[in-house]
């Protein structure tokens, strides 16, 4: 979805770019900004959509098990206190409230990335370089009154360097296998609540009028 809304407003800004300021105002550099801030409007709805996406992936639906809440409670707890990753990272508990079914847990570990460096004289080296990754999990257990449980996953995830996915493989696991230990959903994520295309932000706007005025007055300019 990202790369389609780069893709989508690349395009847009070089077309109305080079009509703006070719074809309209017969002045290429003219162009350049009303082409950008078209570009924008074309790949802010994408954008939108992958915000929403990677929303649900880190604040998934309610799901619900045909167990007992405490039974819940307690494999979650142990599961997070017996995986690890990267031959010995582990989920730290910071929270386990049984009165309240509320289970807050961190988990730090590095990755090793190969960077690309150019030298002095322009020839290309590889290094090696150890990152920093942190994941929040707060997880809610509830007993639904009807005979099973609700659990409710959020995550946070925090990434050094470039790569702001690097975390999403664990935390996919982490999902499964919460809900492979609680025997397997009642019944599966509802349905995403679908999204409307929310109201563009404030910046886009102001530089839109700024754009406008500015097309306005290079039009007024060419034609006196």
């Amino acid at each position: 979805m990202v790369l389609l809304g780069i893709a989508l407003g690349f395009s847009a800004f070089c077309f109305f770019g080079a009509v703006i300021g070719e074809v309209i105002l017969h002045k290429g550099e003219a162009g350049l900004f009303p082409g950008l801030v078209v570009g924008i409007w074309a790949a802010w709805p994408c954008f939108h959509a992958w915000l929403v996406e990677r929303k649900h992936f880190l604040h998934p639906q309610p799901r619900e098990y045909e167990i007992p809440a405490k039974f819940a409670f307690a494999k979650i707890r142990d599961f997070l206190a017996e995986i690890s990753y990267n031959f010995g990272d582990k989920w730290r508990v910071v929270t386990a409230d049984t009165q309240s079914g509320r289970i807050t847990a961190n988990l730090t570990f590095t990755d090793e990335v190969v960077r690309c460096e150019a030298d002095a004289k322009g020839q290309i080296h590889t290094r090696k370089e150890r990152v920093q990754r942190f994941i929040t999990l707060d997880a809610l257990v509830a007993d639904t009154g009807r005979g099973t449980t609700s659990v409710k996953l959020d995550f946070t995830a925090k990434a050094d360097g470039s790569n702001l996915f690097a975390c999403d493989s664990i935390i996919s696991n982490c999902q499964k296998s919460i809900s492979a230990q609680l025997g397997g959903a009642k019944q599966a994520d509802s349905p995403a609540p679908v999204s409307k295309l929310s109201a563009p932000p404030w910046w886009l706007l102001i530089i839109s009028a700024v754009a406008l005025i500015t097309f306005y007055f290079d039009i007024v300019k060419g034609v006196s």
